[in-house]
């Protein structure tokens, strides 16, 4: 082998080896980006600032309340009146309680309760900072939300801790709600 030779090999080494040390590293909740999936904002740097720092004009009234009544769908501040018999929230992507890097995936999965099924218009996804935003239309515009849950795929957040509460009812107007922290890197 000439110089120029071994020098190429080297050079080609280090980047796979680079490339390697790369890939292991990312977490696997990057996978949106690695697979080359379109990516949204979820919410932005300057969003979640904003609804971290400046205060609602009103405090909201966090009233325990079901949706039986009204077969309405429920607001961020909606919680359920009895946790034995309602529907679940399964967050299945990604692993919360590692640090993630975005964009992430996110795939809920609902478990109906007593035989009642998940009424998939009633989902909502709230920001929950010194004022709660709801941002489910985000989501719900890249995908489609079943009685099984949802799986959308790039969805881009900012560093820093988010926490979002994830709400749907059942056709007997049960609520399911989950919280969750994303912490981004």
């Amino acid at each position: 082998m000439n110089l120029q030779t071994t020098r190429a090999l080297w050079a080609l080494i280090a980047a796979v080896l680079a490339g390697s040390a790369l890939a292991f590293d990312l977490p696997l909740d990057a996978g949106a980006a690695r697979a080359g999936v379109a990516t949204f904002d979820l919410f932005t740097e300057s969003e979640a600032l904003t609804w971290n720092t400046t205060r609602p004009n009103e405090l909201k009234d966090f009233k325990t309340r079901d949706l039986r009544d009204d077969n309405s769908a429920p607001n961020c501040s909606s919680t359920p009146d009895n946790d034995a018999d309602n529907p679940q929230i399964k967050i299945t992507a990604p692993t919360v309680e590692k640090p993630l890097i975005a964009p992430i995936d996110l795939d809920l999965r609902f478990v109906p309760a007593g035989g009642a099924q998940i009424r998939p218009e009633t989902l909502r996804i709230c920001y929950m900072g010194l004022v709660s935003m709801d941002i489910t239309k985000r989501i719900t515009d890249r995908a489609t939300v079943s009685t099984q849950g949802l799986h959308v795929s790039g969805a881009l957040l900012p560093q820093g801790h988010h926490r979002l509460v994830i709400l749907v009812a059942d056709q007997r107007g049960r609520l399911a709600r989950r919280e969750a922290v994303f912490n981004v890197l």
